[in-house]
């Protein structure tokens, strides 16, 4: 089956064509070319890629990918739920440019946080401490709700970047719209550090999200959660408790190139699965391709 990596992102350090908000320019590279080198290495035929920050909302690099390799690149989009138009943008975005997904970011819902992209993180925390008309909504807000149905509507899941204190928005937009695939990301938030699984407070609600058939989760980014290097074994238990709750059809694995970079390189995490023992053929292959190919298509 072929290995589909589900979750990475790209970007240009090109100033000219692709400009990035000042102080938002990442410390790795994450160039097509070096991405393509690493997965013809690591023999993985495919991979989502999702629209990172830096680029904002500007999808122009990941669309030039795609065109030149539409037998190895899919793409998930950032919308901006403050435009009046962003249900529109979804369609388009969807319908006219081959999009598979829409990410939601927490921080897209901080009014002002997109006219201040120009200021560091730390910069922003502190000018929201003070800017009265920089407040943060939730992501089941009415523009959420919309953006989420819509996504819906088109066939095509959302994606959460989130942290476990977002799980009650999600499970309000699971409950309420069932119809709409969901997927949340790197491990929900979730640090090894808050426990074994049964008594992780977090990572224990994050596996009883499993009620709602239509939610995958990706096992990605094992950085986040761990406490070890490569090949992160501490989180081994965190994602043999998953495939019990889940089952293996509804994770997927992705190694959130290019930050993997200065974390053990791409090569050496796209074998971490292969790597956790007690996990059957079947369920190894659902893992590493057979749930993204289900839920994004076939990668040809």
């Amino acid at each position: 089956m072929a290995k589909i990596d589900s979750h990475l992102h790209v970007w240009a350090l090109d100033d000219e064509r692709y400009p990035m908000p000042p102080g938002r320019v990442p410390n790795v590279p994450g160039d097509v070319d070096r991405l393509l080198s690493s997965m013809d290495e690591a023999e993985v035929d495919g991979a989502l890629i999702v629209q990172p920050i830096f680029h904002g909302f500007d999808h122009g690099y990941i669309d030039e990918a795609i065109k030149a390799h539409p037998d190895r690149f899919k793409g998930m989009a950032l919308i901006n739920p403050q435009r009046i138009d962003a249900v529109d943008q979804l369609d388009s975005l969807v319908s006219d440019q081959g999009y598979r997904g829409v990410r939601f970011n927490p921080a897209m819902w901080v009014y002002g946080v997109i006219e201040h992209l120009n200021l560091s993180p730390a910069e922003r925390t502190e000018h929201f401490k003070t800017c009265a008309e920089c407040q943060v909504q939730h992501l089941n807000d009415d523009a959420g709700k919309a953006i989420y149905e819509k996504a819906g509507d088109l066939g095509v899941p959302v994606g959460f970047m989130v942290s476990p204190s977002y799980f009650d928005q999600i499970e309000d937009l699971l409950t309420e719209l069932p119809g709409t695939p969901a997927i949340i990301d790197h491990f929900g938030g979730c640090k090894v550090a808050g426990g074994a699984p049964g008594s992780n407070p977090d990572f224990d609600a994050l596996l009883a999200l499993a009620r709602h058939p239509q939610l995958r989760i990706k096992v990605s980014g094992f950085v986040g959660p761990s406490d070890q290097v490569m090949p992160h074994e501490d989180t081994w238990p965190m994602v043999n408790a998953l495939i019990g709750s889940f089952g293996a059809d509804r994770l997927m694995w992705g190694t959130d190139f290019p930050w993997i970079q200065s974390h053990g390189g791409y090569v050496e995490g796209t074998r971490i699965i292969d790597q956790i023992p007690d996990i059957t053929d079947g369920d190894r292959e659902m893992i590493l391709g057979g749930t993204a190919k289900s839920l994004f298509g076939d990668w040809s």
